[in-house]
């Protein structure tokens, strides 16, 4: 049988990169605030979180998903698919904080669409657009990053990814699940794990980590 060789590091998150990711906070605070009003009201209508969740829980989901921008790979890219957002988790966040990025919300659901399309419109936001498909029918160049928030395994996010020219991926999910998860990509890629609650003392980044994957080009 052969077996694909994969590259896998691991690091923790900086005081600096959590000092950045709380001055965007700081910085965005009256959108991000209405973010969670229109998600809270969306999600009354169409299933995007639990049903029971805390205005501050959302608040922490989109901290969560600022600390994506912490990394090189996000720094860099120009575009940003966000598959599998739900009611815009990581995406919408995000392109609030970085107006000079292009932003495309992809969930194969309707309905979840639908209300992110709508949220993104009364937010005011010219760089983002939506696409209700799945993401193996999306156009990916080796420019875009992408970006999702515990929707995907690893390997069923880049099966769905095999006739795609990406490069970066870049995961929210459990540290413990992401090593195991790798075992089964079929291309070969280096991973970096970057631990949250080792730095960030919360129950809500128990065992959370951010987990980069890149592509390994061979010449």
């Amino acid at each position: 049988m052969f077996h694909v060789k994969h590259e896998v590091s691991h690091t923790e998150i900086s005081a600096d990169a959590l000092q950045k990711v709380n001055d965007l906070l700081s910085k965005n605070t009256d959108k991000l605030f209405e973010y969670a009003t229109q998600l809270l009201w969306w999600n009354q209508k169409v299933n995007l979180v639990s049903r029971d969740v805390s205005r501050e829980t959302v608040m922490e989901h989109i901290r969560h998903s600022l600390l994506i921008s912490s990394t090189q790979v996000f720094g860099k890219a120009s575009s940003v698919i966000d598959t599998g957002t739900g009611g815009g988790l990581p995406g919408i966040p995000l392109a609030i904080c970085f107006p000079d990025k292009e932003f495309i919300l992809n969930d194969i659901v309707s309905k979840k669409i639908m209300a992110v399309k709508q949220i993104g419109m009364k937010l005011g936001l010219k760089n983002v657009r939506t696409v209700s498909d799945s993401i193996a029918k999306l156009k990916v160049s080796n420019g875009d990053v992408i970006v999702t928030k515990h929707a995907f395994k690893i390997w069923e996010l880049t099966g769905y990814l095999q006739q795609a020219d990406w490069m970066s991926i870049i995961f929210l999910k459990g540290e413990s699940e992401a090593g195991e998860e790798l075992g089964e990509v079929k291309v070969e890629a280096k991973m970096t794990i970057t631990n949250l609650d080792s730095v960030i003392k919360d129950e809500f980044y128990k065992g959370k980590a951010i987990v980069e994957l890149s592509r390994l080009k061979h010449e």
